[in-house]
């Protein structure tokens, strides 16, 4: 097969990467609504060594991973250094993990987190869809499915319903022996984690940002937890200095300084109850979402009309095939969404 041949194939498969232009309140992304502290920008430059922004920087710093380890571990659980290794943003450890698993199985659940699906096109991988049956798992459709050759793709908090999937949910699928991938992304809004089960299930892998809680978006920064083999497999395969330093150095402040971000995500989780609440008011079928956004299910026709009423007053949201994800913002940003809203409801 020549090039040419080659890069039509992937323009046929692939759907090119697009941003929209930035409305004047652009609630799509699920980005932080609250800008890194400028106090804590200056802390950044203070702690960076200037000799080192000539050199290739080890990825995670050991500085960092210290920081890491304390971070996660939890309800008397102490996680492992050799248990955790960092990625440009989640997405990259997405992608390599994809790579590392393309010979197995790979299963996701939509209405699930849409990158699973367009990195494994860009892989030439396999995706197996079942879908959720009112937000659960479809086990019946699973039981004879999934084993030690399969990989799972599961975000909880879900995205984009952003609702919890239950315990015994999660436990079904560790007890199938099928590698679970974890994305617990939304995890500073939900308090809700699985990482102290790595200890005892080799087959969980957990993954997550600081793009959200920590308003990190710009530097990438995602972390992995696993069974120290898997890290260690992961570490082979990974491009080598795959965080930048600056971006270390930030999420390492983040972490230091972890009650402003605490106090922050309060404050968003009060909105998101907010607007839960104002959106169910005025007859919308709402999702029980634990993340910083909301979820409205709505027919494709109802979701264009109101989409673009709020476009009109340069609200962006994400639309879906099952309605609208809606990011919570600042007060006076939600204010304006609901206004909208009732004028069109």
């Amino acid at each position: 097969m020549n090039f040419e041949l080659v890069v039509e194939k992937i323009k046929r498969n692939i759907e090119p990467y697009q941003t929209e232009p930035r409305s004047f309140i652009y609630l799509a992304l699920n980005e932080n609504p609250y800008s890194f502290p400028e106090e804590l920008i200056q802390q950044c430059f203070e702690t960076m060594d200037p000799t080192k922004m000539n050199l290739y920087v080890e990825a995670p710093l050991k500085e960092f991973l210290k920081e890491l380890v304390e971070y996660v571990s939890t309800n008397g659980w102490r996680a492992k250094e050799e248990q955790i290794s960092v990625g440009n943003g989640a997405d990259e450890i997405i992608y390599v993990l994809l790579l590392m698993f393309k010979d197995l199985s790979i299963y996701v659940f939509p209405p699930t987190y849409s990158c699973y699906e367009i990195f494994a096109n860009a892989l030439g991988v396999k995706v197996n869809k079942i879908a959720l049956k009112e937000e659960k798992i479809d086990v019946n459709s699973l039981k004879e499915v999934l084993n030690e050759g399969c990989v799972v793709f599961l975000p909880n908090p879900n995205n984009p319903t952003g609702h919890l999937f239950k315990d015994e949910e999660i436990s079904w699928l560790l007890n199938t022996k099928a590698l679970l991938v974890l994305d617990e992304a939304y995890y500073e809004f939900c308090g809700k984690t699985f990482a102290p089960l790595i200890d005892e299930f080799s087959n969980l892998i957990i993954l997550r940002t600081f793009s959200k809680a920590f308003a990190l978006a710009s530097q990438r920064i995602g972390y992995i937890l696993a069974d120290p083999s898997l890290i260690d497999a992961y570490n082979r395969i990974r491009l080598p200095y795959n965080v930048s330093y600056l971006g270390q150095i930030c999420a390492m402040t983040a972490l230091r300084n972890r009650h402003i971000f605490q106090e922050r995500v309060k404050k968003i989780v009060e909105e998101r109850e907010r607007l839960k609440t104002t959106l169910k008011s005025l007859g919308l079928n709402v999702s029980d979402s634990q993340t910083n956004f909301v979820f409205v299910y709505l027919k494709p026709d109802e979701a264009w009309k109101i989409y673009s009423a709020l476009l009109d007053r340069g609200i962006t949201v994400r639309m879906t095939e099952l309605g609208l994800r809606i990011s919570v913002g600042q007060p006076q940003q939600n204010d304006l969404l609901i206004e909208t809203m009732e004028g069109l409801l």
